[in-house]
C-alpha cells in the first residue's frame, strides 16, 4: 500500500499551493484549511474541526480534533484533509517529522492518515522540478507511542521524514517545503489532534505551538 496513487490530484493540491502567501522563516503554521475532494460529488468526504471530540488544547479550556473521513468505496475517487499553511518555503532538517495524534479507533493500519509532501531539492541537486512524497500513513511502519495527554484514548504518530521506511522517498536534508497537506483516502472515520512538525503542533484552528500539556 506504500506506492498507491494519489487520489487527489496534483493540480488540485497546488490549486492549495497557490493560497499560501509568501515564504515561512520557521516551522510554525496553522492546520485551519481542511478540504472535501469529491469531484463525482458522492457526499463521502468530510473534514471539519470540532469542539469536544479532542484532547485538550493548550489553552486548558477546549477540546477540538480534526474529524476526517472517506464514507466511500476505497476505489472512489474521495478524499478529505487539511493543508498545513505556512510551511512553504521551510528547509527540511536532519530528524524532522511529521505527525499526529489519533483516537484509538480510528483507522490506522493502511496508507491513510498520511502526508502528501511537495518539495524541492537542495541546492546543488540534479533535480531542478517540484518533487512529491508519500510520509506515512499509519500501515508503514511509524513511531507510535501513548499520548501523554490521554494515554488510555489517544496515540501519537510520527513519521520521519528521511526514514525510507515512512517517506516515499525520502525529502532529505536541505530541501525546501513547498506544500504539506494531512489527508485520508481509505474508507473510515478519522479523529485526529496534535498535528505536528518539528515538534510544533497544531491542537485547534489557529497557529502551531508546543506540544500541549494540558491532561
Amino acid at each position: 500500500m506504500k506506492k498507491r496513487l494519489f487520489l487527489i490530484s496534483v493540480a488540485t493540491l497546488f490549486v492549495f499551493a497557490s493560497a499560501m502567501v509568501g515564504f515561512a522563516q520557521s516551522p510554525n503554521f496553522t492546520a485551519s484549511r481542511t478540504f472535501q475532494f469529491d469531484p463525482d460529488n458522492t457526499g463521502g468526504a468530510v473534514a471539519y474541526w470540532k469542539n469536544g471530540i479532542g484532547e485538550t488544547d493548550s489553552n486548558c479550556n477546549t477540546k477540538f480534533g480534526l474529524e476526517l473521513e472517506k464514507n466511500a468505496p476505497i476505489e472512489a475517487n474521495v478524499s478529505a484533509g487539511a493543508v498545513l499553511n505556512g510551511l512553504k518555503g521551510v528547509v527540511v532538517a536532519a530528524g524532522d517529522t511529521l505527525g499526529f495524534d489519533i483516537k484509538n479507533g480510528s483507522p490506522c493500519s493502511g496508507g491513510s492518515p498520511r502526508y502528501n509532501v511537495y518539495w524541492t531539492a537542495p541546492d546543488g541537486s540534479v533535480h531542478s522540478s517540484t518533487l512529491s512524497s508519500f510520509v506515512g500513513g499509519c500501515g508503514n511502519d511509524p513511531t507510535r507511542s501513548p499520548s501523554p495527554q490521554d494515554p488510555a484514548n489517544w496515540t501519537r504518530v510520527k513519521f520521519e521524514l528521511q526514514n525510507g521506511a515512512e517517506a516515499f522517498p525520502i525529502i532529505p536534508p536541505g530541501a525546501t517545503l513547498q506544500l504539506v497537506v494531512l489527508i485520508v483516502d481509505e474508507p473510515g472515520k478519522y479523529t485526529l489532534d496534535n498535528i505536528e512538525f518539528r515538534e510544533q503542533y497544531a491542537d485547534k484552528p489557529g497557529s502551531s505551538g508546543p506540544a500541549p500539556t494540558c491532561p
